[in-house]
């Protein structure tokens, strides 16, 4: 299954962070293996949360990782017909004891380039990617790239990352009712204190709960984040967290995980009575 994660508005919601944080626990949880990439370039990429700087640059300097192996390579190789499963085999990297693979970046063509060839080989790339996992979590490009476009449309769920700015909620609501029947709703860096809270957000905008999820703003996350320590961090909170900020966020997220599933639940069971074929697993609950 695709799950889209994206936002309207740039470096607000912690989208990134946010599409780690549910992939992580749905491996931990074992719901099932989950593949995360970007469609994009960016500066904070996922590898930079989840890998240790030293990793990353033992990476680069051992066996050219990057450049043999990375998604650049990758999209390359299926461009040109070679079979893409043993592909990413080799250029995913796996963590959380296997159940997680990330399809690491190597920058080594420019932005434009890479979104070109994102999008000629995407097809054959999501293809292959669904035969090695059961979740694929894309995080996808504000600015609605080449493939982005394709990419929310085809997605068998769109997570929409919000602020808790009731202007650009608006500015959503407005602008994009095209992939509004598939969405579900993360409020990014939530603050329960400041004014909008969840509550005052679903009852103006007319957002259904059961569609709507926070990730709190957490300071020891953010740490781990920047660090590259990320995975470390959820793991070790997941179970037991070691203080009530890292309890309420693990809860949180938690919850999100359940939003998510269920509506990606209900979508299959609209889908099988308007008589369409839907690819996907049983939604396992994360406890």
């Amino acid at each position: 299954m695709k799950v889209s994660f994206w936002s309207h508005v740039r470096g607000v919601t912690g989208v990134t962070t946010n599409m780690v944080c549910v992939s992580a626990l749905m491996s931990i949880g074992g719901v099932g293996k989950t593949a995360l990439l970007e469609n994009h370039y960016s500066i904070n990429s996922i590898g930079d949360m989840i890998l240790f700087p030293e990793k990353i640059e033992h990476l680069r300097e051992h066996g050219e990782y990057y450049s043999r192996y990375g998604i650049e390579y990758i999209l390359k190789r299926l461009y040109s017909g070679e079979p893409g499963v043993k592909l990413l085999h080799h250029a995913s990297i796996p963590l959380l004891f296997s159940s997680m693979y990330y399809l690491p970046q190597g920058r080594i063509v420019n932005k434009e380039v890479f979104n070109y060839e994102f999008h000629l080989a995407q097809k054959k790339l999501f293809q292959s990617l669904e035969k090695i996992s059961d979740y694929i979590f894309i995080d996808t490009e504000t600015n609605q790239n080449l493939s982005s476009k394709i990419i929310l449309s085809e997605s068998d769920l769109i997570v929409v990352n919000l602020s808790q700015d009731p202007v650009q909620i608006q500015k959503f609501f407005k602008q994009y009712l095209s992939i509004q029947e598939k969405v579900v709703y993360l409020i990014g860096n939530y603050r329960p204190e400041l004014p909008w809270n969840i509550g005052r957000i679903c009852k103006e905008f007319q957002i259904p709960r059961e569609r709507t999820g926070i990730i709190p703003y957490n300071q020891e996350l953010a740490d781990a984040t920047s660090n590259g320590y990320l995975l470390q961090f959820l793991n070790r909170n997941y179970y037991r967290a070691s203080d009530c900020e890292n309890e309420y966020f693990i809860r949180s997220v938690k919850k999100a995980v359940r939003m998510i599933q269920k509506n990606l639940l209900r979508l299959r069971q609209e889908e099988r009575m308007e008589g369409r074929e839907f690819q996907g697993i049983s939604c396992t609950p994360v406890y």
